[in-house]
């Protein structure tokens, strides 16, 4: 059964499906698909179109969108470290105890809490204070990769764009987005 309908959207008619029609409603698209047009020919005997549908393609990036795309890879790749902003707050805090503790030589009568909290299971303060700190080291030089990487990006990608080279703006935003990801690949969430 097919309902016909008017541009507006009233019904004007219901009938059987003829013979050799095809239901392009339920054709799928090509995707990805921006700005559909159906290009074909109206059946007057019948009423229906007969064609297909056509996209114009995809529309041209700009560097906000780039931008985005890029900062949010980094957001991701962020909260591998810290899911909740506190705790990268406590991270920073027991790292500068534990190297305030170390540079004082590891005085055991005033270890500090943080380090103190993590020196459990056989862990002398120094290994505890050590460990924070090798911890600490792994996980800047991350954010600093991290950090590098979405700066230049950027910088790239906005020459290109003012460039017209769009081809160019996208490899290098791939590019920034697969860095960012190996950067932090086997990385797990701090412990302690």
């Amino acid at each position: 059964m097919i309902f016909v309908i008017d541009q507006t959207g009233r019904f004007l008619y219901a009938t059987d499906v003829p013979d050799g029609s095809v239901n392009w409603t339920a054709v799928q698209l090509p995707q990805p698909c921006w700005n559909p047009r159906f290009k074909g020919e109206r059946i007057s005997e019948t009423g229906e179109w007969k064609g297909q549908w056509e996209h114009d393609g995809e529309p041209v990036p700009t560097v906000a969108d780039l931008y985005t795309t890029l900062d949010n890879c980094a957001d991701q790749a962020r909260r591998i470290f810290a899911v909740d902003p506190l705790r990268a707050i406590e991270y920073q805090r027991v790292a500068a105890e534990a190297q305030a503790f170390k540079d004082a030589g590891y005085p055991e009568e005033a270890v500090p809490r943080s380090v103190a909290a993590w020196a459990i299971s056989g862990r002398t303060p120094q290994e505890a204070a050590d460990g924070i700190l090798i911890e600490a080291t792994r996980y800047a030089e991350v954010l600093y990769l991290i950090r590098e990487r979405r700066l230049e990006a950027k910088e790239l990608i906005k020459a290109r764009i003012a460039g017209g080279a769009i081809n160019e703006a996208r490899q290098i935003l791939d590019e920034a987005v697969k860095a960012i990801q190996a950067a932090v690949a086997g990385v797990e969430p701090a412990q302690g």
